[in-house]
């Protein structure tokens, strides 16, 4: 009998065959503030899973992470953006811990333009002298004479 050649199969990149790393998952679930059972009953499924997919034991459905990371209010799957995520007070965090208020950034255009305006008014060319006065004209200069 002759045996083919077969080509290998590559393993399917779609998301819902994509599969979550526990650790993960269990920092997303805590950044949402979910306890595993308040996770359970968020996703659908049974304490014992949760439990299953923080230990390893199972392995983890991409859209159930992607749930927990919409509830923890990350900003997901844009470029550029990666650590960013928004707190529970609604300031924008930095992946280096800074956050921002919503009325900070509104305010942002006018801290900028304060700022501007503080950097050009300290660094302005001097004036010209001012002009001499009329009697300066008329006090005599001395000159080299030859």
């Amino acid at each position: 009998m002759i045996e083919k050649h077969r080509r290998k199969k590559q393993p399917r990149r779609h998301p819902h065959f994509v599969w979550a790393d526990p650790e993960r998952f269990h920092v997303e679930r805590r950044t949402a503030g979910l306890t595993q059972k308040q996770a359970a009953e968020y996703l659908g499924v049974s304490l014992r899973t949760v439990r299953n997919w923080e230990t390893g034991c199972n392995r983890i459905p991409y859209p159930a992470f992607k749930l927990v990371r919409m509830r923890a209010k990350a900003i997901v799957h844009v470029e550029g953006w990666d650590g960013w995520r928004f707190d529970r007070d609604g300031a924008l965090v930095t992946p280096e811990g800074y956050a921002f208020q919503p009325w900070e950034i509104q305010q942002l255009r006018l801290v900028v333009g304060l700022a501007r305006r503080y950097v050009e008014g300290r660094y302005v060319a001097p004036a010209a002298p001012a002009a001499l006065p009329a009697f300066a004209e008329k006090v005599p200069v001395l000159r080299r004479v030859a």
